[in-house]
């Protein structure tokens, strides 16, 4: 069982296992980040935002596009954390081994997802906006129901929350079994997942006011411990 007492153990183990490797993981964050922001300006530059339901259309299939290129390296970068905490070599290239096997997988994943996330974000931006004279009281049932809203899509995000690490150890298994099987190992651990995640807003937010540069260092210490975390429940 994981408790708040195991996520501090797992914390401390994820901060053993990055020492003298820092600069290492510090390059893998660049790179994938780098693939999502160049991939990203190269379909804004493509498809500029304008009217029409074309454009539109041409828009999301571009963000799709950049949401599967961005998983699939997202996919591995999971297989580098994983060697590093199984004491496995790990290598650069590990980052582009998902585009050769069975990539499919991560791309019904990476589906879902923009899918999820596009209709949460809609749905919450036309919840939420409101014309200036409405009083804030005739708002209240909106704002119960973006509550309601925000919950469930955290719930679902929690749950899918293992399907990389899944898929780094059987890459055979199709993208909606991933999520099944996330899902299952998640039952009775998101409360505990959350938690770990909240954990890390402070060091997140210090890397964000550090222009970003701190996020290269921040984010290999939390994907470390979600790594530990997986390892964990597959053990439990």
């Amino acid at each position: 069982m994981i408790n708040q007492s195991k996520i501090r153990e797992l914390k401390e183990q994820a901060r053993t296992l990055l020492m003298g490797k820092r600069g290492f993981f510090a390059l893998v964050s660049f790179l994938v980040s780098m693939v999502y922001l160049a991939a990203s300006y190269i379909l804004n530059s493509a498809f500029p935002v304008a009217g029409g339901i074309m454009n539109l259309v041409l828009g999301l299939a571009g963000s799709l596009l950049v949401n599967i290129l961005y998983y699939l390296f997202c996919a591995g970068q999971s297989e580098v954390y994983l060697c590093l905490c199984r004491g496995r070599e790990m290598k650069l290239g590990q980052l582009t081994a998902p585009f050769s096997m069975h990539p499919e997988a991560v791309a019904v994943f990476a589906a879902v997802q923009f899918v999820i996330q596009t209709a949460f974000i809609n749905l919450a931006l036309w919840l939420l906006s409101g014309t200036p004279d409405v009083k804030w009281a005739e708002r209240l049932p909106m704002y119960a129901v973006f509550l309601v809203l925000l919950i469930i899509t955290v719930r679902i995000e929690l749950g899918l929350s293992m399907v990389f690490f899944l898929y780094c150890d059987d890459p055979q298994k199709s993208g909606t079994q991933l999520m099944r099987e996330s899902f299952r190992l998640m039952r009775g651990n998101l409360g505990r997942f959350l938690y770990l995640m909240l954990s890390f807003v402070g060091i997140l937010l210090l890397g964000l006011l550090s222009g970003g540069i701190g996020l290269l260092f921040a984010l290999p210490y939390l994907n470390t411990t979600q790594a530990l975390f997986y390892l964990n429940l597959k053990e439990g």
